[in-house]
């Protein structure tokens, strides 16, 4: 009779499946998600671990399931060598998920498995090989499965306070004060002023609604009798600044005690040479350097957020002005 044909590896292939979903669902309580024939290239099915209490965890492990005699025919002291392809190697490689091989006895129904690690492989001629230990049985595996997964994190507090300060910033903020302390400026390191800039970016909704609309200060030099520009941690911390953060866009012009004026007269290494009436020297190169910089950066945003050109240049005209360049 002219049909299809079940081959006899189609049908292991089928029985090593069931069994391995089996002990999955009824044994470990997971949930065992088989890949469509179509999609098969080494990868028979995920595993979704569920805890006690019903919930599944995230946590997720590929299987590659083998079934029959011939897979128990060669062992050493510790468990059954499994012979791979050479053409499954890289694809198991760089799976996303830890792979465990699978071998099941068609005579005991038992299941052996073994986590896939390159370290655990040895090359043969023809391609490679690796133990399976005889002492992982996967209906008895729940509890050490689980300790080679990634621990699994109850991200729900934390991310409820992230959300509360994004909805403080963009509901019920007309603008908002990033207040840089004089210890931030003595450590040299800007990633506690970074990370407050990086939170407008979470959306482009977020990060447009503080277009020219955040106010910059320094805190804890009021009993300094120099201006900011003169000293030097604030113009070696301030110019951290100016290479790394859009201040253009976000920075607004208006204040009169505007932080991106400061900021500029750092970069652009001002130096006072007279009190009264106050006049300021600076290094017009180095402002250069300066705004061609922070255009460099404003123009990455307002690509981003698919600003016009027009847009573009109302941001900076008042900035010009506030810089004594228009």
């Amino acid at each position: 009779m002219l049909g299809p044909k079940y081959s006899v590896e189609a049908q292991k292939g089928e029985l090593g499946v069931q069994r391995v979903s089996t002990i999955v669902f009824e044994s470990l309580g997971w949930i065992f998600k088989r890949t469509p024939q179509e999609f098969d290239f080494g990868i028979d099915g995920q595993v979704d671990v569920v805890d006690v209490n019903g919930t599944v965890t995230g946590q997720t492990f590929a299987v590659q399931i083998k079934y029959g005699k011939s897979f128990f025919k060669e062992e050493n002291r510790w468990g059954y060598i499994y012979r791979g392809e050479l053409k499954h190697i890289n694809y198991l490689l760089n799976y996303p998920l830890p792979v465990f091989i699978m071998l099941c006895d068609p005579d005991s129904n038992d299941v052996y498995w073994e986590l896939f690690d390159a370290n655990k492989t040895e090359s043969t001629p023809s391609a490679w090989k690796m133990s399976i230990s005889k002492n992982q049985v996967l209906v008895d595996s729940k509890k050490l499965i689980t300790s080679m997964l990634p621990d699994v994190t109850d991200y729900t507090e934390e991310l409820e306070k992230y959300w509360l300060i994004n909805d403080v910033i963009t509901k019920h903020t007309d603008s908002f004060h990033i207040v840089i302390s004089k210890e931030w400026v003595e450590s040299g390191g800007i990633s506690e002023v970074v990370s407050q800039f990086d939170r407008f970016h979470v959306s482009r909704e977020l990060a447009f609604k503080k277009k020219s609309n955040v106010e910059i200060s320094f805190f804890g030099y009021e009993s300094d009798s120099r201006e900011l520009f003169e000293i030097p941690e604030v113009v070696h911390f301030s110019k951290k600044l100016a290479d790394k953060l859009p201040l253009f866009f976000y920075c607004d012009p208006s204040n009169n005690l505007c932080g991106l004026k400061s900021i500029a007269l750092c970069c652009a290494n001002a130096q006072l040479i007279n009190t009264i009436p106050p006049q300021v020297k600076i290094d017009q190169y180095a402002l250069i350097q300066f705004v061609h910089k922070q255009h460099e950066l404003l123009n990455r945003m307002t690509d981003w957020l698919e600003m016009t050109e027009e847009e573009n240049e109302e941001i900076c005209i008042p900035i010009y002005k506030l810089l004594g360049m228009a």
